[in-house]
């Protein structure tokens, strides 16, 4: 029961008892009133009283109407009696005693409660194993009601009701650990689409990857030097593919995120910090997202250097990328720097301001004979109102001079406002409420019109306006 709708229930009954009680003393004004009468004879004043007594059947109806006013408070006191038993029925709590038995909704929720943190304490503390997922739904509406429900140029969204993502974490901190990140949803789709893990080809929507599977060692030398080997996320880009301690700051991915860069390699990596201000890392792979790849003459490079201040409030990151990635064409070699700096101005509370800039290029036979080159800038600029509410506006350009990453020469730029809300009461529980707006110098995005409802040959727009809400609960 609603204990809001409780009390106004009970405040409704008062009023309307109210009203009756100064209905009938008005009433019983009237029949008890006096009057007055003046007459005027030889200049003196004849005064005549004349009082009212109220009758029998009229005290009864009062002694009626005063027992009605006592059930009604005899009424509101039982009311607010039940009212306090169910709300501490509902109170989460576990029973009282280690061994009784759960008797009420709350204490029920309480010893489910207590036994997944009991469950997580005991892998941590016996295995040093730690557990967080996420999961990210909602719906999406795009104005151009594509067929097929796609949005062009979007990697993990879709038009309609949608599972974006669902995420399950496991990792293992220690000298030896690892770490295995588990997707499901359209963000499984997109990268078990895009990555070719298996030689085998896809058929239809994979809705489970294994995105992350890497060893971690950290090597007792200086401050330890952090290495991983497996398959594991790009260290490119201001965006990523989100976990539960980091879920981004718009819910769209950016075009650069979903075309300009790689999802995840395989291979391995050594991570130092130097001090506080300096850190960096190195690593070889098999190249961008596929491993089926490897026999393509050599490895692939990558590299991190960050550079940052005592607080953290400025940063500035570089990641370079170098290697074949054409399978029997060791002199086609892609290379790619992504730029990323951060500023928090102290003047301005709550403010972060984020720019990241990427060029890259293959050489070789990649389109029509020739090498191709591709290039993306994007700006973001977020403000925390209060701990509860974020606004993040994203606007970004992205150029695909020869058409290698997006299947059509083109330049592409989009604008996104993104409105992002933590649920008071609800840890982990993240509402979102995002329009954005893509545009092409091409006729590129999808929209419901056939040229030809035979050969499926449709007219392309310009332009593609999305509004989207959804719901993230990580933990």
């Amino acid at each position: 029961m609603n204990r809001r709708k409780t009390t106004r229930a009970v405040a409704r009954l008062y009023l309307v008892a109210g009203v009756a009680v100064i209905g009938l003393l008005c009433n019983s004004n009237a029949w008890a009133e006096t009057t007055t009468t003046k007459t005027a004879k030889h200049h003196h004043k004849t005064v005549t009283i004349t009082t009212v007594v109220a009758s029998t059947s009229e005290q009864q109806r009062l002694d009626a109407l005063s027992g009605q006013m006592s059930n009604l408070q005899k009424q509101t006191d039982d009311t607010t009696s039940e009212v306090k038993k169910i709300e501490q029925a509902i109170t989460v709590a576990t029973p009282a005693t280690a061994d009784a038995k759960p008797a009420t909704i709350g204490e029920h929720v309480g010893l489910v409660e207590k036994d997944v943190g009991d469950i997580k304490k005991n892998l941590s503390d016996n295995l040093g194993i730690s557990v967080h997922g996420l999961v990210d739904a909602g719906y999406e509406h795009n104005m151009n009601q594509p067929n097929g429900n796609m949005n062009n140029i979007r990697v993990f969204d879709e038009d309609g009701f949608q599972l974006t993502q669902g995420n399950l974490h496991i990792e293992r901190d220690g000298t030896v650990g690892f770490v295995t990140d588990l997707n499901f949803g359209q963000v499984a789709n997109a990268l078990s689409t895009a990555t070719h893990y298996s030689n085998t080809s896809h058929v239809g929507p994979q809705w489970f990857d294994p995105t992350q599977y890497y060893l971690t060692y950290t090597a007792p030398i200086g401050s330890g030097i952090s290495f991983q080997a497996g398959r594991f996320v790009t260290m490119m880009g201001a965006e990523t593919i989100n976990t539960y301690n980091n879920l981004g700051f718009n819910e769209s991915k950016s075009i650069i995120f979903g075309f300009g860069i790689p999802f995840t390699h395989t291979g391995v990596r050594a991570s130092y910090t130097f001090n506080d201000y300096v850190s960096a890392s190195a690593g070889l792979n098999n190249g961008w997202d596929d491993p089926a790849a490897a026999n393509n003459g050599g490895p692939n490079y990558e590299g991190e250097l960050t550079l940052n201040n005592k607080d953290k409030s400025l940063s500035f990151v570089t990641n370079p990328m170098w290697g074949p990635n054409l399978v029997g064409k060791s002199n086609s070699n892609l290379g790619a720097i992504d730029e990323v700096a951060t500023w928090k101005p102290s003047f301005v509370p709550n403010l972060t301001l984020q720019t990241e800039y990427l060029y890259a290029s293959e050489t070789g036979p990649v389109v029509n004979g020739h090498s191709a080159t591709w290039q993306g800038l994007a700006q973001y600029l977020v403000y925390d109102f209060n701990p509860s509410l974020e606004s993040a506006t994203r606007g970004e350009f992205f150029q695909d001079k020869d058409g290698s990453r997006t299947g059509t020469a083109q330049t592409l730029w989009e604008i996104t406002q993104t409105l992002s809300y933590k649920v008071p009461e609800v840890t982990g529980l993240l509402a979102r409420l995002e329009y954005r707006h893509d545009n092409s110098s091409q006729n590129y995005f999808s929209n419901n019109n056939f040229v030809s409802p035979v050969t499926g040959a449709q007219h392309l727009w310009h332009g593609q306006d999305t509004l989207d809400a959804n719901f993230i609960y990580a933990f």
